[in-house]
């Protein structure tokens, strides 16, 4: 995605951080190799953990110590999250608090980032007086889980819907807002082999 502004937005790298390589299945949990909706056999899978509780409940399990370890630490997140998943009719919905507070860790770091000043080569003599750093706003982050019939499902899809907005730098003038990501990212994905 690329805002009015020119920033070239990695809409997909908030998504992949959210789905990333999960650890090993334990109990009624089965993993799933899940990929960007038209890129299956293209690209390196995301492992995800499904347990489907068969009362209305399930729980999503993502691990991204493998992948984004080091980088979420730093940021103060842990690295494996777990969510609990409501039935709405066919599709398990996740809306938690804690979704939308890494989303907003995660998409605020980007955004950081990307507006970085940079040090221009004759610095002014008095430093102007630093304003705080941009923070990302999340109106909405909620997980969609949609699997197929039977037991377990032969494929599974998760939509991460997004909606994150971020401040756009300017000299004056009323603040202005522009969309880091404001669409669906789906995954699907296929009951991991025996190996």
């Amino acid at each position: 995605m690329t805002p009015r502004h020119g920033f070239c937005l990695p809409a997909a790298l908030v998504a992949t951080v959210l789905l990333s390589a999960a650890g090993p299945a334990a109990g009624a949990e089965v993993p799933y190799l899940m990929y960007s909706k038209g890129t299956e056999g293209k690209t390196v899978p995301i492992r995800v953990l499904w347990d489907d509780r068969a009362d209305g409940n399930a729980r999503i399990t993502i691990d991204l110590s493998t992948q984004y370890g080091a980088w979420l630490k730093k940021l103060g997140l842990d690295p494996v999250l777990k969510y609990d998943a409501k039935l709405n009719k066919s599709t398990f919905m996740v809306r938690d608090q804690e979704l939308t507070h890494f989303v907003k860790i995660v998409a605020t770091s980007i955004v950081q980032a990307l507006l970085k000043p940079t040090n221009p080569p004759n610095p002014p003599p008095e430093p102007p007086a630093e304003a705080p750093p941009p923070e990302a706003t999340v109106p909405g982050a909620v997980l969609l889980i949609t699997p197929s019939k039977g037991t377990p499902p032969s494929q599974l899809e998760v939509i991460a819907r997004l909606h994150v907005t971020y401040p756009v730098p300017q000299k004056s003038g009323p603040p202005k807002t522009a969309d880091l990501i404001n669409n669906d990212l789906t995954f699907v994905g296929k009951p991991e082999r025996p190996r």
